[in-house]
């Protein structure tokens, strides 16, 4: 055997060894790598499991309005200790502070919702509207009959604008018959019909009565706006909350309106071509073989015509 193919086979060997220490030393690197990322995310896992917890009350059922709480319809459960929200209870004894006293659900609630302190009354506590007005409100009632409460179609909860209108000489009708009126209001909440206060009542009612959430201020003027005119309410969309500017509106200034079927007959007849007069002659076509001749003659006049226009008529 030749000397120069002896040390190309052991040369070949020697690479090949090479190459088997490099890919063990790669692989090992690669799963020392990938044990140390997996103990990292045990340990964030772990550190995370750890995370502290404290327990809430929530419903153990879904909670209708009105409904008086037990501590069989509340459970508790483990929350995030930075996930409570602000108004939770943190055990049955802060939500039943004396058993003889009753607590009762003012707005709806769903199974293993927190219960919060503005979703329930107090001790001793009722369905009541003083439990659901909002800080610094009044709740005041003004009489409404189908037209001025919008038909009916106003529910607790809705927000309405509030008209006012009344006779600017109150001393002397006479004098200055004319009406007035103004927007005194504008999206005011509406907290009960009548008796009915629960704002998930399935359908309106035609109510007498409608009581609104106002200020003091705005309580007052709506006393006075109750002895010296007529209030009316108007229905806002869900969500339209803003305060648009108003103006007065006086009775004289209404116009009446042209009904539509009489302005498009008026269209109508403005548009249309005027009748032409009957003419006196007619065109003849006298044919003598193969000539024509068109001939001009008078026509001759209706006798009933004539005879009605002789007697008059």
């Amino acid at each position: 055997m030749r000397l120069n193919t002896i040390v190309t086979l052991a040369a070949s060997a020697a690479f090949g060894i090479m190459a088997i220490f490099l890919a063990r030393s790669w692989i090992n690197d690669a799963i020392e790598d990938e044990f140390r990322d997996s103990r990292i995310d045990v340990t964030t896992a772990a550190s995370a499991i750890s995370e502290p917890t404290l327990s809430i009350v929530v419903a153990g059922h879904d909670l209708s309005f009105g409904e008086a709480l037990s501590p069989q319809s509340l459970r508790l459960v483990n929350y995030p200790e930075d996930a409570i929200p602000q108004g939770a209870f943190r055990s049955l004894d802060d939500v039943f502070s004396k058993e003889s006293h009753r607590t009762i659900v003012l707005t709806q609630m769903r199974a293993n919702e927190p219960i919060m302190d503005y979703k329930i009354s107090g001790p001793n506590g009722k369905g009541s509207l003083s439990a659901m007005i909002s800080e610094g409100y009044r709740a005041v009632a003004i009489d409404v009959d189908a037209l001025t409460g919008v038909g009916g179609f106003i529910v607790p909860g809705d927000f309405v604008d509030v008209i006012y209108m009344r006779r600017p000489d109150l001393q002397n009708p006479k004098k200055t018959p004319d009406m007035i009126s103004d927007v005194l209001l504008q999206n005011v909440k509406v907290l009960g019909i009548d008796q009915n206060n629960n704002p998930d009542s399935p359908q309106a009612d035609i109510a007498s009565s409608v009581t609104l959430e106002v200020t003091n201020d705005d309580a007052q003027r709506l006393h006075l706006a109750l002895d010296t005119g007529q209030l009316s309410l108007t229905l806002r969309g869900i969500g339209q909350t803003i305060i648009s500017p108003t103006t007065r509106l006086q009775a004289s200034q209404l116009k009446p309106v042209r009904k539509a079927t009489s302005a498009w007959t008026s269209n109508i007849k403005a548009s249309a071509p005027a009748k032409a007069a009957p003419s006196t002659t007619a065109q003849i076509t006298i044919i003598r073989g193969k000539t024509r001749d068109d001939v001009t003659v008078l026509r001759e006049q209706d006798s009933s015509a004539a005879a009605q226009k002789l007697a008059g008529g």
